[in-house]
């Protein structure tokens, strides 16, 4: 899904001729933002983990088990495997960075709502007995 979001949105820059320079390099347009550029990041160091993930490499392996990662080949690799993946989860918490905004936004109402509550079953218990009061 992120290679085709990316690719379309890429070529639809090239094709219309939308571009943005970088210092002395044109990029796409729709590299401008920065949480696009971590996400065309995060797609790549994806597509590389799956490259170099170490339970592929031992699959070829006869004395493994299934799934196993601790063959020869897995073991050549996974360095590199956990560098990658280091990133990508500094690319994960970045993106998550910008929701902070939508989560205080969440957290206020859900504040609000915490407080407010109590003050309407307030004011209901109040009307009801004022209408049990003058029935």
């Amino acid at each position: 899904q992120q290679i085709f979001k990316h690719g379309r949105r890429t070529i639809r820059d090239i094709r219309g001729g939308d571009f943005i320079y970088v210092g002395r390099c044109r990029v796409p347009a729709s590299w401008g933002t920065w949480q696009e550029t971590v996400g065309i990041l995060l797609t790549c160091l994806l597509l590389l983990m799956l490259c170099l993930e170490p339970i592929i490499y031992c699959l070829d392996d006869p004395d493994a088990v299934l799934f196993a990662r601790n063959c020869e080949a897995g073991d050549r690799v996974s360095f590199a495997y956990s560098i990658m993946s280091s990133a990508a989860m500094l690319m994960y918490f970045l993106l998550l960075s910008d929701l902070s905004v939508l989560s205080t936004r969440i957290s206020a109402y859900a504040l609000v709502c915490v407080k407010v509550l109590p003050e309407v079953g307030l004011f209901l218990f109040g009307i009801a007995f004022f209408v049990l009061a003058f029935a």
